[in-house]
């Protein structure tokens, strides 16, 4: 698979991994506080920051990793208790 593929693949798993995460808490199958749930949306996060950021989209860059920072701070609070 050349590089390109590699890319684009990552970012199409980073934005269903975060559109899955999201509809299931609308859905009220995850809590938005959930391990789970943060657990999706740091790794879908992860992958769409390298993939806006290797694609030169710097607001899309920048809006993931601001929703990246708001995840972590929620999964420190989950797992250490502080909900």
């Amino acid at each position: 698979m050349n590089a390109n593929k590699y890319l684009n693949s990552l970012g199409w798993g980073g934005g269903i991994v975060c559109l899955i995460a999201y509809s299931l808490n609308v859905q009220q199958i995850l809590a938005s506080d959930s391990a789970l749930f943060l657990s999706m949306n740091t790794a879908g996060c992860c992958c769409l920051i390298y993939y806006t950021y290797k694609k030169e989209a710097f607001a899309n860059t920048f809006l993931n990793t601001v929703y990246l920072c708001m995840t972590l701070l929620a999964l420190s609070r989950h797992l250490t208790g502080l909900n």
